[in-house]
């Protein structure tokens, strides 16, 4: 074995040293070139998809991150929108809440010293937007002048909406308690929501 080397490095002797070096640098990119072939050339494109892969990652987690504060945007704004609803629900509620108004009236009537004669209601008007009816109440009241201003400043601060129209006044008189007190007459408008009728009953299909 050793003479089969010693035959190959005579031969290679022999080879004029330029076509050595030739022959060597051959050799050398021969081995660069399956290097880069079988080695650098996958290793580049395995790093070139990495990098791809993670660069959409990066624009997925951005684009979640957008979305995310787009929602908590969009739940402040839910938020602020239902308290808007809440508080407009209170100032102009279902039609079939009137009852409510009138205990509030009453205790109104009563913290003012005032007496209430007559509370009827009229038909309803539905506004010609169709949004809200027009609810007018007729009322008789008496008492002082005093507790007559101090009534109407109270039902103005009433979360509902109530306007009182058509006030009128009778002329003063003494009551049985020798207290000087007025009547007087007036229209309590109040509104509310036109409330949504309930869809009609399917028909029955026949088999």
């Amino acid at each position: 074995m050793a003479k089969f080397f010693d035959t190959i490095a005579a031969k290679i002797q022999k080879i004029p040293t330029k076509t050595r070096l030739i022959g060597f640098g051959v050799f050398v990119a021969i081995l660069g070139g399956l290097f880069i072939y079988f080695f650098h050339m996958p290793m580049r494109n395995q790093i070139i998809q990495l990098e791809k892969d993670v660069a959409g990652l990066q624009a997925k987690i951005a684009e979640n991150d957008a979305k995310i504060r787009k929602l908590d945007q969009l739940r402040a704004e839910v938020k602020a929108l239902e308290e808007r609803l809440r508080l407009l629900t209170e100032q102009l509620p279902p039609g079939s809440e009137v009852s409510g108004l009138l205990r509030q009236i009453q205790g109104l009537v009563s913290q003012s010293g005032l007496s209430l004669k007559l509370w009827r209601p009229s038909p309803r008007k539905t506004h010609s937007s169709g949004l809200y009816e027009e609810i007018p109440i007729t009322m008789e009241l008496t008492g002082g002048y005093h507790d007559v201003g101090l009534f109407l400043d109270r039902v103005s601060k009433l979360t509902r909406i109530v306007n009182m129209l058509n006030l009128k006044m009778g002329s003063a008189s003494m009551n049985k308690a020798g207290v000087l007190e007025i009547r007087i007459s007036c229209t309590a408008m109040t509104f509310a929501a036109v409330e949504k009728k309930a869809d009609a009953a399917a028909p029955k299909t026949t088999k």
